[in-house]
């Protein structure tokens, strides 16, 4: 009998031994969850893709940048008064005024507060910086938000940590003075908030007030699910304990006051308080004032519920009563209560657009570093060169060819950096887009026939004869380029052979390969098209195509573009592009000279797959890749004739290199022109190649018109 209370004594020291097991367990795996949240998961930051940011000039004309466009886009919103507050812009007969928001890339050269555009007609005559009265030549207006990738583990949020000297004290005490009275003096737990929280809900017959301490928010929002279970809240207990014995009370609240949630802000749900005091404010937090440093605590305990912008009366009146508790505990004076209490809620709304740039992203995606430089605990910024209102325009473009718009490649660029301002690409599973026709790249075998020792049986200048048509007659070489040009190409590949063609089609990066007695090409999507028209646009020497990717704080990615140079004259490429200007162009008299030098080079083909269009400059490029016949070739012309205007300038216009002269050439002759030749145009010829022999026809003096001298 003796040896059963023994057993029974046994049978409970072993299961007390296995709870004291389970529970060391499970104080080690608390401390290592504690330890895993604070030291890897609440340093995980998302990495905020932007557009690029606009630069407006002294010399702009404010509508052909759309300059209050681009401040809609912004959320900036058109004042009543002449006198903007924060997030406005207003504007008189002579100038435009703005109330610049703050932004985070101060580094980047974009400052807030008041500025004055003043005008002259409608271009910038000046741009003057109100606060310290400065002139500038240019204002830069910040980025717009273009996608959010989110941390490992996370959502896409907007949040951005500072340090805790950069948050107002004033804040801090309210968010405390709400959240969590007596932080400094309980161990993660308030034991006597949890008592009358308890008798509350008693007397209220129902949940009606929380006592949940700082530390135990900050458990629940990076380490528990949000299920409201009796386990969640004895783990978020524990848990809460022990984060507060192995940190600072610094470090819990600094790590709540990055992470807390402020509500949704547009599609994105706002954490932090840094984030917050932008969204709401357009502020940086050290310039908020003490009702805003209310409103923010007030925000805290339900966001949904006491918004400012869906329920402002309900946010009014739970930020008046925390400026009474900062009244109280000494924090503002009676004036400072006074003058917030009857303040205004002037918080902005979300931006009324968002750019839609979905493969634009994914080419972001594709460039940025697999490992992030780490920025010290910061999240990651990252500029593009995109242009969203070019984007915008560019998509409302496409829309407009139906279905085959909805497949369509179309990409603006920079050729001199490469970096890219547009672009819309279907999915491969929908269409590549791809060629492998020699027809999509015929202007470069142009270029052997333009270098004098590489043609045998003749040395082509634009004006030279190449042969005679059953339709037009004898025909020069810009001619037969305008009216026949397969005829041309035939020529001049019978005349030149592939010996001499392949090696500049490879110097531009085209890989080729004989079928049959006919040049073929490897398959190129329409970017690497748009590569090999860079190099025309440059003259040889273009950047690399891509998203212009610039890291915010990182010097590796403020490198110089990458580049790509060839061999190729420069001079024979500059004759190309002018030939293929156009003869709207080509033919001109007295004043038409400057128009004829601001347009671009443009082609067109069509393969088996579609129509390739392509425009350029030295520093804007659009090329355009349709799928099919469905559109016709006026219609294409026409939307690619309006992305021209939007995005080519006069600025881009290549200078004539080492090489090159020009002559008034009678459109008759072909020869030199003289001051009674009735069509004159001014062509550019290979030093040495240019005519020197006059135009001895004798003009009808009816039809005599002034040469354009050089």
């Amino acid at each position: 009998m003796a040896s059963k209370p023994k057993k029974v004594l046994g049978a409970i020291v072993t299961v007390l031994k296995i709870l004291a097991v389970l529970l060391a367990v499970y104080l080690l795996i608390t401390v290592i969850a504690v330890v895993w949240a604070f030291e890897a998961k609440l340093n995980r930051w998302p990495v905020f893709v932007y557009t690029a940011p606009f630069t407006l000039r002294v010399g702009d004309d404010i509508f052909h940048v759309k300059l209050t466009e681009r401040l809609s886009r912004l959320g900036y919103s058109k004042a009543s008064s002449a006198v903007p507050e924060g997030g406005q812009w207003s504007e008189t007969g002579t100038a435009v005024n703005i109330s610049l928001n703050y932004s985070p890339f101060r580094s980047r050269g974009i400052i807030s507060g008041p500025v004055s555009v003043n005008l002259d007609w409608n271009r910038v005559s000046s741009i003057r910086l109100m606060r310290s009265l400065e002139d500038v030549n240019t204002l830069v207006l910040e980025p717009e938000l273009l996608t959010i990738l989110p941390a490992s583990g996370g959502v896409p949020e907007f949040c951005r940590p500072v340090p805790l000297e950069k948050i107002p004290p004033l804040l801090v005490d309210a968010i405390i003075l709400t959240e969590d009275t007596r932080f400094f003096s309980h161990q993660g737990i308030d034991l006597m908030s949890m008592g009358q929280a308890f008798m509350t809900n008693v007397k209220a017959g129902r949940y009606v007030h929380g006592a949940s301490t700082i530390p135990q928010q900050l458990i629940r929002m990076t380490l528990l699910n949000p299920e409201k279970t009796m386990l969640r809240k004895v783990n978020e207990i524990l848990l809460a304990v022990a984060a507060d014995a192995i940190y600072s009370k610094k470090t819990l609240l600094l790590a709540y006051l990055n992470r807390v949630y402020f509500g949704q802000w547009g599609h994105y749900p706002v954490r932090g308080v840094a984030e917050a005091a932008r969204c709401f404010f357009g502020k940086d937090l050290m310039e908020l004032d003490s009702a805003e440093c209310a409103l923010m605590a007030a925000t805290i305990r339900a966001p949904n519920v006491i918004n400012p912008l869906k329920h402002p009366e309900r946010a009014k009146s739970r930020r008046n009563m925390i400026l009474g508790l900062l009244f109280k505990a000494g924090r503002i004076s009676r004036d400072d209560y006074e003058e917030a209490v009857n303040a205004q809620l002037n918080t902005r709304r979300p931006n009324a657009s968002y750019v839609k740039a979905p493969a634009f992203v994914d080419l972001v995606k594709e460039y940025l570093p697999k490992d992030l430089p780490d920025a010290g605990g910061a999240r990651q910024d990252v500029l593009t060169s995109l242009d969203p209102v070019l984007q915008n325009e560019s998509d409302h473009v496409l829309k407009g060819f139906g279905d085959a718009g909805s497949v369509a490649h179309l990409l603006i660029a920079n050729p001199e950096t490469g970096n890219l301002k547009a672009f819309i690409a279907a999915s491969t599973q929908k269409w590549a887009g791809n060629s492998s026709t020699a027809d999509t790249f015929l202007p470069l075998i142009m270029i052997p026939a333009l270098i004098p020792e590489k043609v045998d049986q003749a040395k082509y200048t634009l004006t030279s004869q190449v042969f005679v048509s059953p339709q037009s007659g004898p025909l020069t070489f810009r001619e037969a380029y305008r009216k026949e040009r397969q005829a041309l190409f035939q020529k001049l590949s019978e005349t030149l052979g592939n010996e001499k063609i392949v090696p500049v089609l490879k110097e531009f990066g085209i890989q080729t390969r004989i079928e049959g007695d006919k040049l073929a090409l490897e398959s190129m999507s329409p970017t690497e098209v748009a590569q090999v028209y860079s190099l025309m646009a440059t003259l040889g020497s273009a950047g690399v195509i891509g998203p212009g990717i610039k890291i915010v704080g990182d010097a590796t990615s403020e490198k110089e573009e990458l580049r790509i140079r060839i061999p190729t004259n420069p001079a024979v490429v500059f004759l190309v592009n002018h030939a293929m200007k156009g003869i709207e162009i080509a033919e001109f008299k007295g004043g038409d000279r400057e128009k004829s030098r601001a347009k671009p080079s443009r082609f067109r083909s069509r393969d088996n797959e579609g129509v390739w269009e392509v425009a350029y400059n030295s520093n804007s490029l659009i090329l355009l890749r349709m799928p099919g016949g469905q559109a016709s070739e006026n219609k294409i012309k026409k939307a690619i004739d309006k992305l021209l205007e939007e995005s080519l300038t006069e600025e881009g216009q290549t200078q004539p290199p080492d090489g090159i002269v020009f002559r008034n050439i009678c459109v008759e002759s072909g020869l030199r022109a003289t001051s009674i030749c009735p069509k004159v145009i001014r062509e550019p010829f290979l030093k040495g190649t240019q005519p020197s022999e006059w135009c001895p026809h004798r003009h009808e003096s009816g039809s005599l018109k002034s040469a354009v001298r050089q």
